[in-house]
Order: C-alpha cells, then structure tokens, then sequence
C-alpha cells in the first residue's frame, strides 16, 4: 500500500503521526513509542486530540536536553528501534530522515549567509547540533511505527510542497519561510516546493527531512488512484489541517 500526503497544505513531523494514526495505524502503539522515545530525554506526555474528523498530537514534556549532539541522537533512535522492535525497511526510513536533517543542520551552520554569526562557533566540529531535540526523534519514531504499522511501502507527496511565507522564530533567531533547514532539505533532494501567502510556516525542517528520508515520489494529481482511506490531521498552528490519502 501506499500514501499520498496533500503537502500543500504543508507538513510537519506531529502532522505526519497524527494523520497516519487517522489513516488506521494503531495508536495504543504508535503513541507509546513516541513517548518511550521522548522519555530519552526528558518526561513525556502525548495525547490524541479529535477536532471533528482532524486529528491532532498535544505533546507535554519536560526536557533534559534542549540540543543533541547528532551522533547521540542516532545512538537514541538506534537504541529506541531495537527496543521497539522496529523492522526494515522502516527503521530505514527513522535514520534516513534523521541523517538528512542532521547534514541540513551541518551545511547550514557552516555555509549558510544567512547563519554567519553562527558558523564556526558550534563546539561540536563537524557533528550537527540539533534542535528541538525532543520534536525529532518522537516525530520520526511515530514515523516509522506509523508506516510499520499500516505496511506502507510507497509515499507519495502531492504536487508541490507548500512552505507558506512571512518569518519564522527559532534558536538562531527570525529568519524568512522557508527556514534555511527546510530550504536545503527540498533543494538537495529535488522535492518541488513553493511559497504561499499564509504567513506562516507550513513546512519544518523535521517535515520536510521526512519526505526526503522516505523518498516520496512526487504525484502531480489523485486523479485514477481511487484512495479508499482519507484523514485529516493538523499541527500546533491553526491552519487548515493536512489530508492524507491510503492507496493500493
């Protein structure tokens, strides 16, 4: 089977969880990984929220860490899939999708204009520091359990990526949509993307990094694929919520 995210309405990693538990990905199991996977870090707390038929994760976490050195991120997920019983190819996928965000973090706190008061400055030498440590590695955790769990073997994205527009707020300061993460990801990986006048974020680092690590193909149009399973799920912003589709 297959999915079809509708990333024009954006994307993002608790979006990507959410909507594969509304496309049947069981979430007695898939919410409890996430949390042992958090619990890496810090304590943590997710819940399913229903707004109607949009689903949506409500996350509370008390975190150790703020930052990860990459390599002891990898070594968390490594240890969490094994420990989750996280099969091939979708504990593939998990490190996939970290290592990409991990070489976008790399390349842009050392060659990035717009980081120049950053460059060089991270103690770390060559390894990437990430961010929002906590949001990674539970987001590609329901990830792969999510997949796992529905069998999915093909991901698709639908025709473009939607990156929104205005300016985004993070550690290193405000910077303009697309965040330069985000921006590498899609441009390295060839993922077609576009702004919007939303003026707001829609596309994450951690998002867009998941469709690079599942390598979705692009599908310009629904049309003749006759899904026969939709959810709608939304992030922490209150945008109109994202669609995925379950094809065979």
């Amino acid at each position: 089977m297959g999915i079809v995210i509708d990333t024009k309405k954006g994307i993002a990693g608790d979006i990507v969880s959410a909507g594969l538990i509304g496309l049947g990905a069981d979430e007695t199991r898939l919410l409890p990984a996430m949390e042992y996977a958090g619990n890496q870090i810090g304590s943590t707390r997710i819940e399913l929220v229903n707004f109607g038929d949009v689903k949506k994760l409500e996350v509370s976490f008390k975190e150790r860490e703020h930052h990860l050195l990459e390599s002891k991120a990898k070594k968390i997920f490594s240890k969490v899939a094994e420990d989750l019983s996280i099969s091939r190819p979708y504990s593939d996928i998990g490190s996939r999708a970290l290592s990409v965000l991990c070489e976008a973090e790399r390349w842009v706190h050392k060659r990035d204009i717009r980081l120049s008061h950053m460059i060089d400055q991270h103690e770390a030498g060559e390894e990437a520091v990430l961010h929002e440590a906590k949001d990674i590695l539970i987001d590609i955790v329901g990830l792969s359990v999510g997949l796992m769990d529905l069998r999915i073997s093909d991901i698709y994205y639908l025709d473009w990526v939607n990156v929104g527009s205005g300016t985004v707020q993070f550690s290193h300061g405000e910077f303009e949509v697309p965040a330069p993460a985000t921006e590498y990801v899609l441009n390295e990986h060839n993922i077609i993307w576009k702004k919007s006048e939303t003026g707001e974020e829609m596309t994450t680092p951690t998002g867009a990094s998941i469709l690079a690590g599942c390598r979705a193909k692009r599908m310009i149009s629904l049309e003749g694929r006759n899904p026969f399973r939709r959810s709608l799920s939304r992030g922490t912003k209150n945008l109109p919520p994202v669609p995925f589709y379950l094809i065979e």
